[in-house]
């Protein structure tokens, strides 16, 4: 027994005949599908489903904060989330307002000044515990989020955190925190 494979001439006529079954109304056979209400799409739900799912955010941030220190890849975070590179993309930006690569970035010196703050540590293992190429790529992107350099952080935050008497009156002291809270 053979299957029956249509030739192009057929799907040409079958696709005619479907073109020519959607003209005819059914309005006169089905009196009621007239005056059936239509019912269009809620504008508001359509714009919520472009938006990551609970479980998906909880993965992807269990993720990212797992791996901060590591290279992270798009495709890999797409595929937690059981979705395409593009899709995760666009939804993962529209959940976050920002992209993948930002967030990741933004967590990573979040890290670092953390890490500036906290340590002693050289700007160069600094960098390269929160993920980082090296020292030089550190600095450019520390100043291009916070707006100065690590090693300014560091000062600034430790003259902020300096008890007082140690070096500092407590007039100095009580205007430096007061120039932190502004």
């Amino acid at each position: 027994m053979s299957t029956y494979i249509p030739t192009k001439d057929h799907k040409i006529i079958a696709a005619a005949s479907l073109a020519i079954a959607s003209d005819i109304d059914l309005s006169a056979t089905v009196p009621a599908a007239s005056q059936a209400p239509i019912s269009l799409p809620d504008l508001g739900q359509a714009a919520q489903r472009d938006v990551l799912l609970p479980w998906q955010r909880r993965k992807i941030m269990q993720f990212i904060e797992e791996h901060l220190t590591e290279s992270i890849k798009v495709d890999e975070l797409a595929a937690l989330t059981k979705l395409s590179k593009t899709y995760f993309s666009r939804v993962f930006k529209s959940t976050y307002k920002e992209s993948p690569y930002n967030y990741v970035l933004r967590r990573r010196m979040e890290l670092a000044r953390e890490l500036i703050v906290e340590t002693d540590s050289a700007l160069s293992e600094i960098a390269l515990d929160c993920g980082m190429a090296d020292q030089a790529h550190l600095c450019k992107t520390f100043r291009k989020v916070f707006g100065t350099t690590p090693n300014s952080w560091r000062r600034n935050s430790r003259s902020m955190n300096r008890p007082v008497g140690a070096g500092q009156s407590s007039t100095a002291w009580q205007e430096a925190s007061a120039a932190r809270l502004n």
